[in-house]
């Protein structure tokens, strides 16, 4: 079902040097062996004005890391499923700016500055700027240190995803943002319900059919875990949850509506991608770095 309206969240008080601020929104279950990484690299560079962690019931020691990290706020969300998490992350977020990341996700040192400079050209609820970003994400099963590499492999993911479902530029929720004010405008479009939905295609359709203005930015650089959705079963659901979101809103690739005639195109297709080059291969590797 569609979100209820909240209350709207007192905001940060204005910059001096007029850039927007940021919140950034984690959804969490049980992430006690990612969170601490995920949050110690928000500590360097430019600091956003608050760290949101949503904890979704977790049993483990997840909310005993967050808290030591400092402008981190734990809010508890007691309805099961990532939907409910980020919304209650995204109605919390004081900042001009809400940005979104998973638990396992790992932003480079400049993240929260480019941040900043994607939204800043034109103000904090600018006219003629840019509303929404998504980012650009290394695999973060081959990316040690502080290394972010295999890039080329998220961008031949994001293309396919795009084509096959006639949305485009996606916001993944590994690594996203879009101002308050556009997120204020497209909640009324959301869905709930994590069996019924792609939470971050819904979001994504949401802005877009409120006349947001979305980008690619591939330089918005995180590492995240991609290697964890290829899995037969959970590219299947994948696949059945994204032909309902586009059926719910009456968008994007139409042959994928549900009722629509069967193309032959199967999930599976992305179960034996692109193998990511050895490290080994060094040239191979920097061609491969965004």
């Amino acid at each position: 079902m569609p979100a209820q309206e909240p209350a709207r969240p007192p905001e940060f008080p204005a910059r001096a040097d007029g850039r927007p601020t940021i919140s950034v929104v984690i959804p969490t279950l049980n992430e006690a062996k990612t969170i601490g990484r995920c949050l110690e690299a928000l500590q360097h560079g430019d600091l956003a004005e608050e760290i949101i962690v949503v904890d979704n019931g977790s049993d483990d020691d997840t909310v005993a890391i967050a808290l030591r990290f400092p402008r981190v706020r734990v809010i508890a969300e007691p309805r099961r499923g990532i939907s409910f998490a980020r919304l209650t992350g995204f109605d919390a977020a004081r900042g001009d700016v809400i940005a979104r990341i998973d638990a396992d996700s790992v932003v480079r040192s400049d993240w929260v500055d480019r941040l900043r400079c994607l939204f800043a050209a034109d103000g904090v609820d600018a006219v003629g700027g840019v509303d929404a970003v998504g980012g650009g994400a290394a695999i973060g099963e081959l990316s040690p240190g502080r290394m972010f590499w295999f890039g080329w492999w998220y961008r031949w993911f994001r293309g396919w995803h795009q084509r096959s479902i006639g949305v485009r530029p996606m916001l993944y929720g590994f690594n996203s943002a879009f101002r308050r004010r556009a997120w204020e405008r497209a909640r009324h479009l959301v869905e709930t319900d994590d069996q019924e939905v792609s939470e971050d295609v819904d979001v994504t359709i949401a802005l877009l059919r409120t006349g947001h203005r979305l980008q690619h930015a591939p330089t918005l650089m995180v590492k995240a875990r991609l290697f964890r959705s290829i899995d037969r079963e959970k590219l299947a659901r994948y696949y059945r949850t994204d032909s309902l979101t586009l059926t719910r809103h009456g968008y994007g690739n139409p042959r994928r509506w549900v009722g629509a005639p069967a193309t032959g195109e199967v999930a599976s297709s992305l179960v034996t991608p692109p193998a990511p080059v050895s490290s080994a291969d060094p040239d191979r590797v920097r061609r491969g770095t965004a």
